[in-house]
């Protein structure tokens, strides 16, 4: 029997999925996206009062958007995986950004967003080494998504002045903190 690349390619991410949802033990929402460095998940630990209202599933795999019931409260969890050029990183965040507006969901006052954002956002605390141009459009898109949702950096919150990074190369030497959770400002505590 023949089997075409991408009747194989589905089969073997259902296959991952499968696995990964035996592993967990719970439930995983994925978006595997078209290559192996993309991909986004949202996993719920077993035992947390969650039902589940709306799914908004990218197919390239940059985002998941969740509204969910959680002890009841509704929470929008979004994780993304942004691009790293300027150009599709500003599309990217300008379009998620459009996308909880029209589904209503930047009136939400409960939301997480977490991820790769291919992006520091403070080029004194968040890079080391490398070019220290600051990446202004994206930066400037992020910081709009933060004010009109009212999210903050939680963890630059509670670390004001630590410089940890997320991501790393050897050759230049290049520190970055690309990885964020940004919050509602009312789930502060």
């Amino acid at each position: 029997m023949l089997i075409s690349p991408f009747y194989k390619k589905h089969i073997q991410k259902k296959e991952i999925e499968t696995k990964w949802k035996n592993e967990w033990g719970a439930e995983i929402i994925l978006s595997h996206g078209s290559s192996h460095s993309l991909g986004v998940a949202i996993l719920i630990k077993k035992g947390v009062d969650y039902t589940p209202h709306s799914k908004i599933i990218d197919p390239l795999g940059r985002y998941i958007i969740l509204k969910a019931e959680i002890n009841d409260k509704i929470y929008v969890l979004i994780s993304v995986h942004a691009p790293n050029k300027d150009k599709d990183s500003f599309k990217f965040f300008a379009d998620l950004l459009a996308r909880l507006n029209n589904e209503n969901l930047d009136e939400e006052e409960n939301i997480i967003v977490g991820g790769d954002f291919n992006c520091p956002l403070n080029m004194i605390l968040d890079k080391k080494g490398g070019i220290l141009t600051p990446r202004k459009s994206v930066v400037s898109i992020i910081n709009s998504i933060q004010g009109d949702l009212d999210l903050i950096d939680i963890w630059r919150v509670k670390n004001p002045n630590t410089k940890s990074y997320t991501w790393s190369q050897n050759s230049p030497r290049i520190l970055c903190r690309l990885d964020y959770w940004l919050i509602s400002n009312n789930l502060l505590d």
